[in-house]
This record gives C-alpha cells, sequence and structure tokens, in this order.
C-alpha cells in the first residue's frame, strides 16, 4: 500500500508563483519523520507535514493556528475541539465524562 501524508496547507499563501512548490512539498514528505518531525524540513512554505502512518492505519490530526499535531500529542485542545472527540467517542458507545479535580481543603 504506501504512506499516506497529512499535511497543513496555509490557504492565504500566494501560490501562483510557485514552480517549485511540489518539489518542496515532495521533499518534505520525504524527509518526515517521528523523531524529526519538528525539524524546519517539514516546513515547504506554503504549509508543513504533521504526520504520516501506513496507508492500512487511521490517523487522527488535530490542525489549528496555521499547524497540527497527532491525537496522541495534542495536549492543549480548545473546548470545541474536546467536545467533538467527546461525540465521536459517545457515537462509538463510550461514556465521556470530564475527570473530577480534587477540592482544596
Amino acid at each position: 500500500m504506501g504512506l499516506n501524508t497529512v499535511a497543513v496547507l496555509y490557504n492565504d499563501f500566494n501560490f501562483e508563483r510557485q514552480p517549485d512548490l511540489g518539489r518542496r512539498i515532495h521533499d518534505a514528505m520525504r524527509s518526515w519523520s517521528w523523531r524529526d518531525r519538528d525539524h524546519l524540513a517539514t516546513h515547504f512554505g506554503a504549509g508543513m507535514v504533521i504526520s504520516q502512518a501506513h496507508a492500512d492505519y487511521t490517523q487522527i490530526v488535530a490542525v489549528g493556528r496555521n499547524t497540527g499535531k497527532p491525537i496522541s500529542e495534542a495536549n492543549d485542545l480548545d473546548l470545541f475541539a474536546l467536545e467533538q472527540m467527546k461525540e465521536c467517542m459517545e457515537r462509538h458507545g463510550y461514556k465521556v465524562t470530564k475527570r473530577r479535580t480534587a477540592r482544596s481543603a
């Protein structure tokens, strides 16, 4: 099968004057790795590669603020994203509740 790559594209980037953009995207996809994914090589001017996985697997990513990350690394999600995740889990039969915090004495 191969690999699937997830990338964020910046809609406000001027794509018309970028004859080498395809090559830069290709280079970013090829240089991406879990170990070096925060390296500038994953940025290609008009966006950045945020995840890669074998085509047999599902990738879940969070995208916002002109960046993104795999859901397993998303520690700063806003309430809107958390609510979407909650609804998805409930559609799959899970009960989702927020953990109670201990009251201060």
